[in-house]
């Protein structure tokens, strides 16, 4: 039993040991970093290699970035995508790595699935070996390690599997229809897929790491490219075509909102508070008690999962082939920088300290570098003609605009709630730090920010 233990130990530790060890930034796949990034960006460096970059890159430990592409190569890169520290070449295994991102434990071995395979790569890119030993999966998404030391991933072949470090099969289960996305890990260790494609009867699947199934909710529609993300509260956030479902740990729906397009990307959780998910060419801020707060437009249709600093800035690329680039938004939904790219962003950004890196059709692995500071950019402009005077200031503050309004909401610039209160002439902000914050009315949406002195 101690080598089990010990593989336990390593995966419980996987997510702090890499500032971005898998898709998504850690198992439960928020995309959130403790980092804070800033703006303006640079762009630091663009590397180019052998294939389109569909997945998502990771960031080890020593600040080396992996990444797989679609010539069936895994590449490890330095920190400033100068230098080239192993390829590894696992085309035998599969004719592609469509949207798989590495998963990575703590002692060296990253993960990757082919479109064929699971491959376990040792330090330096060494195959250690490869599940199942057939070609008859197809698989098109990222594996994610659990709690509990197994790797999990799921495919076209309708079926999700474990499978322990060692390459032996754990367990499989059949799911009914197909999965084009990557499972997630709550805080509890239990495992969540979502279905697509077939001929209906989509589900969100809850599995324990046992495989057994404690439930599956009936879903509207095809999580397509739309894999689950999971809050600290573990309630579990999904797309399903355009809507979006809050799903309770256990298996009852706590909302469902109805966005303007298909979702075919994974939520990020910037708090308990604020979600964003990108639907279509926009990109929305979801109030995670339901109700889209804001939504702006990034571009053209787009796979690529937004990704959240410290500071509640989002990171987020669009895919539109003749006006692609990498966003940064405010929480207020403020575009604070953009820098064009001749390609379409379909991977989704990871963030190490003030970097950010994401890889693109073209191609190409680029780096973009902050400056580590706070959030910048030009003051929101009052929405709805919500107005709070004095502005800037502190105490207790005057409220106009307020209409039929029932509830007021402040939220740091991270997205955070920090003051909940009926509608009222007064607003109290006294114990608050100085800052900037944004006001929000219920309903109805108004909003301003507010600078605290």
């Amino acid at each position: 039993m101690k080598p089990i233990i010990g593989l336990v130990a390593a995966a419980v530790t996987v997510t702090t040991a890499h500032p971005w060890p898998c898709f998504h930034g850690d198992p439960q796949h928020t995309g959130r970093s403790s980092a804070q990034v800033g703006v303006p960006l640079t762009r630091a460096a663009a590397y180019r290699l052998g294939g389109q970059v569909s997945g998502s890159p990771v960031v080890r430990d020593n600040g080396q970035v992996v990444v797989g592409a679609r010539d069936v190569k895994v590449y490890c890169l330095d920190g400033n995508l100068s230098t080239v520290v192993w390829v590894a070449d696992l085309s035998p295994f599969g004719t592609s790595i469509y949207f798989s991102a590495p998963a990575l434990d703590d002692s060296g071995n990253c993960y990757i699935t082919t479109n064929r395979k699971l491959v376990k790569l040792g330090p330096g890119g060494v195959v250690r070996w490869t599940y199942p030993g057939h070609n008859g999966l197809s698989i098109s998404h990222s594996p994610v390690i659990g709690r509990d030391g197994k790797v999990y991933f799921a495919c076209y072949s309708d079926s999700l599997y474990a499978v322990n470090p060692d390459s032996t099969p754990a367990w499989a289960a059949p799911l009914g229809n197909s999965v084009n996305s990557a499972p997630a890990v709550g805080p509890d260790g239990r495992v969540y897929v979502a279905t697509t494609r077939g001929t209906g009867g989509w589900k969100l699947w809850c599995f324990d790491p046992d495989g057994s199934s404690p439930w599956s909710l009936d879903l509207a529609g095809d999580a397509d490219f739309a894999s689950p993300a999971v809050g600290p509260d573990t309630v579990i956030y999904v797309g399903a075509d355009r809507y979006l479902y809050a799903v309770n740990p256990n298996g009852t729906v706590k909302w469902r909102d109805s966005l303007s397009a298909r979702i075919q990307s994974c939520p990020a959780i910037a708090n308990e508070s604020t979600l964003y998910v990108v639907a279509g060419a926009r990109l929305y801020c979801v109030d995670a008690d339901s109700g889209v707060r804001w939504r702006r437009s990034v571009g053209g249709t787009n796979y690529c999962s937004p990704a959240v600093d410290a500071q509640g800035l989002v990171y987020v690329g669009s895919a539109n082939s003749t006006s692609s680039a990498l966003y940064v938004i405010a929480p207020d939904s403020t575009v604070l920088d953009t820098h064009p790219v001749a390609g379409e962003f379909w991977s989704s950004p990871a963030i190490s300290g003030s970097r950010v890196y994401i890889g693109n059709m073209n191609d190409s692995m680029y780096l973009f570098i902050g400056p580590g500071q706070g959030v910048a950019g030009p003051a929101a402009e009052a929405a709805g003609g919500l107005r709070v005077a004095p502005n800037p200031g502190r105490g207790v503050f005057l409220v106009s605009g307020a209409g039929r309004a029932t509830a007021i909401s402040v939220f740091s610039a991270a997205g955070r709630l920090v003051r909940k209160a009926p509608a009222a002439r007064e607003l109290d902000l006294r114990g608050l730090p100085a800052g900037v914050y944004l006001v929000e009315l219920r309903p109805g949406r108004a909003r301003t920010r507010l600078v605290l002195h």
